[in-house]
């Protein structure tokens, strides 16, 4: 999850749908919708680098797809 920019602004459709889905209180100062920055994407790798260093990640999201029937969950 990323945090917010700070404001209170309003936050979009796409965001309420996201928190509903998940029983996020309207109110928390995280969003679940927007896109990491380019720091936030650097530290992601280099977490994922020291949790899997072999790259076994990819071997287990690769799997989960195979795994997933066609009509799987979030796909229409």
């Amino acid at each position: 999850m990323m945090a917010g920019t700070g404001g209170r602004g309003e936050i979009s459709r796409k965001e309420r749908i996201a928190r509903a889905a998940l029983s996020m209180p309207v109110g928390h100062p995280e969003l679940l919708t927007r896109r990491p920055g380019r720091a936030e994407w650097k530290q992601l790798t280099a977490w994922l680098a020291e949790l899997w260093p072999n790259d076994e990640y990819t071997s287990i999201v690769a799997e989960e797809r195979r795994q997933d029937p066609p009509n799987g969950p979030g796909r229409r």
